[in-house]
């Protein structure tokens, strides 16, 4: 196990990266405060080179990278940083996740789409824990509707996206239950991962991207019932990774 705060890896399977450390959108059910972070300088794509070469980590193009366990990659002062960060692995040949609760907008993509080398290479996961409540509970994160117009976006350009209902939120999430069928339905999302929200109360599975602090998946029952009702329209997951094998090197780009 590897680990600085912006880089977390256990083997060459799969290395998260983060920009930055920290996030402003303030959101109700934020685990980042428990990692006490002091430093918040966005990293540079030379620092995340020199840190896997460093400590010999055997990236290849089998490996995944994930961005945005730590921060929230996709906000104004971080965005170019990720970008330049997701042409470099595409050109790589890795497979790229990030996930957010911004918008990805047409300009965003003009610098990412000549480097994609496959559909499936770079997958966006669109966060949404609550669509009746985001106002209260994701402050500072763009609208519902801005959120879901990145999916009509990302299907012009023929780039995956992931509705990602995490963590799911007990008595709240739940209520939402027929929107989400809605939106499903309106922009036909194909895959959604339901998860779950992170707790300090010890489980039978420890979150993987960090050994820094203890935190555990805390499922219960009405997660459950979320994933029958939506399977029964669009294919759902627990794990995003579980999404990223799906793609996995499917269809080359000859374009």
């Amino acid at each position: 196990m590897l680990e600085n705060g912006y880089i977390f890896t256990k083997d060459s399977k799969r290395i998260f990266i983060n920009p930055t450390l920290g996030c402003h959108s303030h959101c109700s059910y934020c685990y980042l405060p428990k990692f006490n972070f002091k430093e918040h300088k966005i990293i540079s794509l030379q620092e995340i080179l020199a840190f896997l070469k460093e400590n010999k980590i055997e990236q290849n193009k089998d490996t995944l990278i994930t961005l945005g366990c730590f921060c929230e990659c996709w906000s104004v002062s971080v965005k170019e940083r990720t970008i330049e960060i997701i042409n470099y692995f595409l050109k790589q040949g890795n497979q790229v996740q990030v996930s957010t609760k911004k918008e990805i907008k047409e300009k965003d993509l003009e610098m990412i789409l000549p480097n994609i080398q496959y559909k499936g290479q770079l997958i966006f996961f669109i966060s949404c824990a609550t669509i009746s409540s985001q106002k209260e509970i994701e402050k500072n994160t763009s609208s519902i509707k801005e959120r879901m117009n990145s999916f009509k976006t990302l299907k012009k350009h023929q780039i995956p996206a992931v509705l990602y209902i995490k963590p799911f939120l007990e008595q709240i999430t739940s209520k939402d239950i027929e929107k989400y069928k809605e939106y499903i339905t309106k922009y036909a999302i194909q895959d959604v991962v339901v998860g779950s929200i992170y707790t300090e109360e010890e489980t039978k599975e420890k979150i993987h991207f960090s050994e820094k602090v203890n935190l555990y998946y805390k499922e219960n029952q009405e997660e459950r019932e979320m994933i029958n009702a939506l399977s029964s329209i669009t294919h759902v997951e627990r794990r995003s990774s579980d999404i990223m094998k799906k793609y996995q090197r499917k269809t080359i780009r000859t374009e």
